[in-house]
């Protein structure tokens, strides 16, 4: 066969037909890009111009010739150069291009007697190095490469004749958002000031400006100067960013003036700079040049000059030549870190992004929505993707896809980023709009301006939604909640939203005429059921979101919807870099798949993915390159989607899948868990609650090794003992003594008893008192008791103490109250009495980084609310179920069981899970062994507890975890090594995810979240939170009431029917209560180990008790809201924090 080479024909062809596809979509005044016409030099003489750009073929009236080589031939060789600039002078052309494949330059067309220089050298371009012989024509990802830099070197020649002259400083990422900073810290002083002045002079404008941040995303409004100052510098980002596109327009677009300021009345620029805008927004572009809110604060006359500088400087830059991401990446760089976090944005990296796209979309026909678009990364990969799946024009292309984001700045960049994909087509537009989504229902009509002015000025392009064949997006992580406090009925509109979408298809999502998803809900969980109504059939959603859905008691609603309305594909998680490096959660996507059928869903295997390498290792291909890119992201998603497939059986003409359990698959990229939906789904359904889903991705292969190995041997805490939060005391000033004031006042030793406040003051796994800085006022006589027994110490302390009163601080500004009158103590029997003395067995830390233990509490020393502390239910043998207890078996459940959906790098720990860790039951094991256990555990526990990292290196804790494994029937020379393996690898993994991100934030704020936590909670609530019912109704009540037995679990809302109200748990216990008010005051009045409620016969005091405690709860959410956006400036870290307490709490979330 003979081989067919490239030559310098076939590449003029083929360039010569770029060209003419490019001026036809161009706003230019070339007419026609010709190959091989004839032209006469010289009499006798005739050459032929390989490409020539005419303005009127006609008349002969050239622009430009072009001479194009192959590699082997220098762009710059002197026959080449002094054959083409003859060819141009017969043609009368001021420029010709010299170009062979791999370099390009357009040059100077000399006088007829001199030679072509480097003098005339007008603009050299970047190398194409990839191409390096001429068959690399026929190579698809480097023909696009030549297709580019054809366009490239078009559009400088439009600019050549529109403007005279080439605009040759390139935007430089680096350079260029230096000087956007810094005219952003010049112009947005001006700019702020302006914005107090408004605000000042107007209460309508400024709660007007509240009401359109906090929907924004942005800082709370009743954050003072850091809100205005972020308020601000966001009117500067904005109004920078339609200057840079107006300025990109015009290099395309004849019809759009000179943004020119110079020479103007300072008092006239404001207008000036809205009449550039609506001319631009007349051509269409209207969510870029459409006004918003903050665009009502007047442009300051002080602030003209620099803007103006700014304007000059800027008209310096090539904008034609922007590469397509640069404006992204401008803001990217430009808005610092902190500041993202009060502007609403997190912006998603594109390898990111091209993975979950690569699962969504599939073909060239495929409509795409992404619901919080923010700056449109998604819809630029989409974009990229289409054109890869089918290469349709732009106009048909941009029309698929659709963007909606509820703030108009990154809607702006959205649509910039995206019209940037071919600026020069404006016959259509982007289909993106600054709306909240929960406003957009399917089948709704939106108007868009015509791409050409019309002359009838209301003239609009109706548009309706369409059904989507892919939903791709980075959901907000804000909770409803946060937006409910200053918009009233957020939430309730949100809810109405939801009824509409899905109370006849999906009725077991509502209740009582609401949803049944928690108040702690993200905005996300609502996207979900929202986004789902606009996807087809069979049309896949990927989303990335917070982990927390797998794992936390609000993720129940939404693991059942997506198991009975979806096939979910995959759900993907890296554990080895933190894919948003300024957002204080992990984060995980989920890849769903709409299907109506229950047998196909209940076949589908689902795929629990981790990903173990970096996505720039996973992902190496240049973007730049994208079949390349593309099609090796497709073997990527596929490697992933093909997991467990061997699984599924052909039996009597129809596919069954034969997988029961769990199976597992490992490469070099992934470890990929697989089970089946229709089990899954019996799991949740069977339990009621959420089942938790995260272990499937982080926990390590030997974990369900053993757990299935062991299950008759491993039982839930909660089987062994009883869990309680430890000592709040209501006035810690009062009742934590130091053995100076104990010394002081003389106060009797059995009125003092060691108090662990802090998990650092105990360094190994046995409480040492005598390490304990901190003791607790322990008194249940009257004053009258001491006074005849001559106790006169602790006396004359609590008289002491009944003259004090409460510190101010925090929002309090009045006077503090005496201490016997503190709601939190005033209702006990002597307010300094704490009550019954009780001691655990136990405690457990609530926090956990490196350290693993349960401390063994044989000193009988209080533990403070700093942590739980747990109680068997048998004292068989106390010290071999803590020797059991504190086994590497056991740390292990801790480490899989844990919240780590803070991203801040502890693993956190409240009652549900502490009280669900599995442990070992040894209660049937031989003496013999049992006495191992012991022996081990007592030389163990005489030493500080080391780092997991160090700890599994000693020999002690080997020879602990080697009996326990016995004991459990496992052979330690088989277990014990992949046990330390899979749990430092664990713990490891979690550090390491935040040592990355606070790496790479690289921000001046350190935030110590346990510092934090402790910080506020000490000046919001120095007494402790007040107790329900004691210190909301009056005991008379308490005394004149019903008693009801409870079961040790929490208690939740049921059915609601002829006024009544059922009171559930999820073990089966049902109450019906007479008034929605009963069943709150029970639920309310509930403790963990309270096993008896009183109910008081009078519905009134009832009623006023309830009332009366919501507001109290309400206005310490509230308070503590506000001292942790005011110590954060992050709203979502603050709604995060204060969610935190409420479960630490144990506070309703109202």
């Amino acid at each position: 066969m003979t081989d067919i080479k490239s030559n310098e024909r076939e590449f003029a062809a083929q360039v010569t037909s770029w060209l003419n596809e490019f001026l036809k979509d161009m706003t230019s005044s070339f007419e026609v890009a010709t190959s091989e016409t004839s032209l006469q030099v010289s009499e006798g003489k005739t050459r032929f111009p390989d490409i020539q750009i005419c303005l009127n073929r006609q008349s002969n009236q050239g622009f430009c010739g072009w001479e194009l080589k192959t590699p082997v031939t220098p762009v710059d060789n002197d026959e080449l150069l002094n054959n083409a600039a003859e060819k141009a002078r017969s043609m009368s052309a001021d420029y010709f291009v010299t170009w062979n494949m791999t370099n390009a330059v357009i040059w100077r067309t000399p006088y007829a007697l001199d030679a072509v220089s480097r003098v005339h050298r007008l603009k050299t371009y970047e190398p194409v190095f990839q191409v390096s012989v001429p068959d690399d024509l026929w190579v698809v990802s480097k023909r696009e490469l030549l297709k580019a830099k054809a366009k490239e070197i078009l559009n400088d020649l439009s600019t050549l004749h529109r403007e005279g002259h080439l605009y040759l400083s390139d935007v430089d990422t680096t350079f260029f958002v230096h000087e956007l900073y810094e005219a952003v810290k010049t112009l947005w002083p001006f700019i702020h000031e302006s914005l107090i002045t408004e605000t000042g002079k107007s209460s309508q404008f400024k709660n007007g400006l509240f009401d359109w941040a906090v929907k924004q995303g942005i800082a709370s409004y009743d954050a003072g100067e850091p809100f205005y100052e972020t308020v601000s510098r966001q009117i500067v980002y904005r109004l920078l960013g339609k200057v840079l596109f107006y300025l990109t327009l015009r290099r395309f677009r004849s019809d759009i003036p000179k943004f020119e300021l110079t020479g103007l009345n300072p008092a006239g620029i404001d207008g000036k700079i809205r009449e550039y805008f609506q001319t631009a927004q007349q051509i269409d572009y209207q969510a870029v040049f459409e006004e918003d809110f903050p665009d009502k604060v007047p442009f300051p006359e002080n602030a003209v000059a620099p803007l103006i500088k700014l304007i000059d400087n800027l008209n310096r830059y090539n904008f034609s030549n922007m590469p397509q991401d640069v404006i992204g990446n401008v803001f990217e760089k430009l808005i610092p870190p902190q500041e993202r976090h009060t502007l609403g944005q997190y912006f998603t990296n594109e390898e990111l992004v091209d993975l979950i796209i690569s699962f969504c979309i599939t073909t060239k026909s495929d409509r795409v929505l992404d619901p919080t678009c923010g700056t449109g990364t998604f819809l630029i990969r989409a974009y990229d993707k289409l054109r890869h799946e089918g290469a349709k024009s732009h106009k048909e292309l941009i029309s698929q896809i659709w963007g909606f984001d509820i703030a108009r700045f990154p809607a702006e960049l959205a649509t910039i980023n995206l019209y940037r994909q071919n600026i020069e087509d404006y016959a259509n537009f982007p289909r993106i709009l600054s709306k909240d989504f929960f406003e957009v229902k399917a089948g709704d009509i939106f108007k868009f301006p015509p791409p050409k002015p019309a002359p009838n000025s209301d003239f609009t392009i109706n548009e309706p939604i369409p059904q989507f064949d892919a939903i791709v997006g980075n959901f907000p992580y804000i909770r409803q909640e946060l937006i409910e406090r200053r918009i009233k009925g957020y939430k309730g509109d949100i809810e109405k939203t939801l009824i509409a979408d899905w109370r006849t298809e999906y009725s077991e999502l509502f209740n009582n005429g609401g949803t049944k998803l928690s108040g702690q809900a993200d905005i996300y969980a609502y996207l979900f059921f929202h986004a789902a109504r606009l996807l087809k059939d069979s049309g896949r959603m990927g989303i990335v979101t917070s982990n927390s859905w797998l794992d936390v008691a609000y993720g129940y609603e939404l693991q059942k919807f997506f198991l009975r309305k979806f096939k979910i594909i995959a759900v993907v998680e890296s554990r080895c870099e933190a894919w948003f490096d300024d957002a204080a959660v992990n984060t995980v996507f989920i890849i769903l798949e709409l299907c109506k059928d229950i047998k196909q869903r209940s076949e589908n295997n689902v795929k629990f993915v981790k990903i173990k390498k970096r996505l720039k290792e996973l992902i190496p291909w240049d973007v730049k390159l994208p079949m390349d890119r593309w099609f090796n992201l497709y073997k990527l998603t596929h490697s992933i989607e093909k997991s467990g497939s061997e699984h599924y059986k052909i039996k009597n003409e129809t596919i069954e899948n034969n997988l029961h359990g769990r199976a597992s698959y490992e490469n070099d990229n992934f470890r990929i868990n697989v089970l089946k939906q229709g089990e899954l789904l019996d799991k949740i359904e069977d339990s009621g609650k959420t089942v938790r889903l995260g272990k499937y991705l982080r926990a390590p292969e030997i974990y369900f090794e053993i757990m299935e190995k062991c299950s008759d041997k491993l039982v839930q805490l909660k089987e062994l003992a009883d869990v309680r939060r430890g000592y709040t005391t209501g006035i810690n000033e009062f009742f934590h003594l130091t053995d100076k004031k104990i010394k002081h006042w003389g106060i009797e030793e059995e009125f003092v008893s060691a108090l662990v406040t802090s998990p650092k003051e105990i360094d190994s796994l046995i409480i040492d008192p005598d390490k304990i800085k901190l003791s607790a006022l322990y008194c249940n006589y009257g004053k009258n008791e001491l006074r005849r027994a001559k106790k006169m110490g602790a006396l004359r302390y609590i008289e002491w103490g009944e003259k004090q009163r409460t510190r101010v601080g925090g929002s309090q500004k009045k006077e503090g109250v005496l201490f016997p009158d503190v709601p939190s103590v005033s209702s006990r029997n002597y307010w300094y009495s704490l009550g019954e003395k009780r001691y655990g067995n136990f405690m457990i830390n609530r926090f956990v980084s490196e350290r693993f233990s349960f401390p063994v509490n044989n000193s009988l020393c209080l533990i403070g609310d700093v942590a739980f502390e747990g109680v068997f239910h048998s004292d068989r043998n106390t010290l071999l179920d803590c020797a059991v207890l504190n086994s590497t078996l056991t740390f292990m459940s801790v480490e899989v069981s844990g919240r780590v959906n803070l991203g801040d790098g502890l693993l956190t720990l409240y009652g549900p899970e502490i009280e669900s860790l599995f442990v070992p039951n040894i209660e049937k094991v031989d003496a013999k062994k049992e006495n191992k256990i012991i022996d081990v555990f007592n030389k163990l526990s005489s030493r500080p507890v080391k780092s997991i990292f160090e700890e599994v290196k000693l020999k002690d804790r080997q020879a602990l975890d080697s009996a326990v494994l016995k004991a459990l029937g496992l052979d330690p020379a088989k277990y014990l090594k992949p046990l330390y393996e899979g749990l430092t690898g664990l713990v490891r993994e979690r550090i390491d995810l935040a040592k990355s991100r606070k790496k790479a934030k690289k921000t001046k704020t350190q935030r110590d979240v346990d510092k934090l936590l402790e910080q506020v909670l000490d000046e919001i609530i120095p007494d402790g939170i007040k107790k329900f019912p004691e210190e909301f109704i009056d005991s008379k009540y308490l005394k004149d009431s019903n008693e009801i037995s409870v079961p040790g679990e929490t208690l939740k809302q049921g059915y609601y029917y002829m006024g009544k109200q059922d009171v559930i748990a999820e073990g089966g216990f049902k109450y019906t209560a007479e008034s929605k008010h009963e069943a709150k005051f029970i639920i309310y009045s509930w403790r963990f180990n309270s096993f008896i409620i009183k109910i008081p016969k009078d519905a009134a005091a009832i009623v006023n008790a309830v009332n009366s405690y919501e507001l109290y709860v309400k206005d310490i959410k509230e308070k503590l809201f506000t001292a942790y956006f005011n110590r954060t400036h992050d709203q979502r870290l603050a709604g995060t924090l204060v969610s935190r307490v409420f479960d630490e709490l144990c506070l309703p979330n109202l």
